[in-house]
């Protein structure tokens, strides 16, 4: 997590350290380069390189400017990652207004998936500390808006929260990972299988008589069916849990 020998404050992704990020914002008047610039330039350096390349030597080659103009924006390398992590974050659409809270929260999952795989490249950084950034309280508040809105029990709506983004952000590093490996995308590991078929040979029978019963479906890994199946089984279960609010339709506007 986050290296003890250095001050909260001092920390990038701590609540101390954005804390003084937001009111650097508040303060701040953005004059030629932004920060928005420099991250959309970082995302571009790391979707086309890859993670290792994104140097802010690299980042400043890219804007045509010089290290220098950068730190008056980011301290660090570190503090980048964790300004790019919320920007990503940026990314997901508001969800549509006529959807009850199930359908809203499957909705900003869909999504969050979805911008968590175009940009693969990040989705470790979001896993490096709580996401505290002003993009993840706008997720927050999104997410937990809808839940208020339809009646669910607050604490209901934020366990909510962290269960679904939990699991969206296993799934997207599960998938990220196969996607940077060239030899195991999603659509080879369909074609090929996860490998199981290659030893069932040599597994002997009496030690896993039912690995080998279920073969014929393990061995065939389908993404999208898998995080859709998932997804529904985790919402159905919420969705009868205490302090949750009834999903019947909203009536149109």
């Amino acid at each position: 997590m986050f290296a003890s020998s250095k001050r909260p404050e001092d920390v990038p992704g701590t609540a101390p350290w954005w804390r003084n990020r937001y009111e650097q914002r508040l303060r701040h008047r953005d004059r030629g380069l932004t920060l928005e610039r420099i991250c959309e330039a970082a995302l571009a350096i790391l979707d086309r390189e890859g993670l290792r390349e994104l140097t802010m030597r690299r980042l400043a080659d890219e804007l045509g400017t010089g290290p220098a103009s950068l730190y008056r924006h980011i301290a660090s390398r570190e503090e980048l990652l964790v300004e790019l992590a919320d920007r990503l974050i940026g990314e997901l659409p508001t969800p549509d207004d006529a959807l009850g809270w199930r359908d809203a929260v499957e909705q900003l999952a869909h999504e969050l998936r979805r911008v968590l795989l175009t940009h693969g490249g990040v989705v470790l950084l979001i896993t490096n500390g709580p996401l505290l950034g002003p993009n993840s309280m706008r997720l927050r508040e999104m997410f937990w808006r809808v839940m208020d809105r339809d009646g669910c029990e607050a604490q209901f709506a934020v366990q909510t929260y962290f269960t679904v983004i939990h699991f969206v952000v296993c799934s997207a590093l599960f998938g990220a990972s196969a996607i940077r490996n060239a030899s195991a995308t999603w659509e080879t590991s369909r074609e090929k299988g996860s490998g199981l078929a290659e030893l069932l040979d040599v597994l002997p029978a009496r030690l896993y008589p039912t690995v080998l019963k279920f073969s014929e479906y393990g061995d065939r890994p389908d993404p999208e069916y898998d995080f859709n199946f998932g997804l529904g089984a985790l919402l159905d279960g919420l969705e009868n849990a205490p302090g949750a609010a009834s999903t019947a339709p909203r009536p149109s506007a």
